[in-house]
């Protein structure tokens, strides 16, 4: 039988669904993103249909709004290294 998958961390599902002897794969099976990162929302077949072994079940995963890869530009920019060490023109 399909466990519930949703709400579940992808990683997390793609396990249990694993040792429950089931494929877990996104809505398009020939994405070159793994299905490894976000919350699980939707799944097809609904939990509790039967399967065979290895069958793939469809699940459709969200972003978790984890803004870990997300960063603002620091204010004031840095100086560059190498713009300080270069020697300046002599004012005349």
């Amino acid at each position: 039988m399909v466990p519930d998958f949703q709400g579940r961390q992808a990683l997390d599902a793609w396990l249990s669904g694993h040792d429950a002897g089931l494929l877990l794969q996104g809505p398009d099976p020939d994405s070159p993103h793994p299905l490894l990162n976000g919350l699980v929302v939707a799944q097809l077949p609904a939990a509790g249909t039967r399967l065979t072994r290895w069958e793939a079940v469809t699940v459709w995963v969200t972003d978790a709004g984890d803004p870990s890869g997300v960063r603002e530009p620091r204010r004031p920019l840095p100086t560059c290294l190498e713009e300080a060490a270069a020697p300046q023109p002599d004012a005349e």
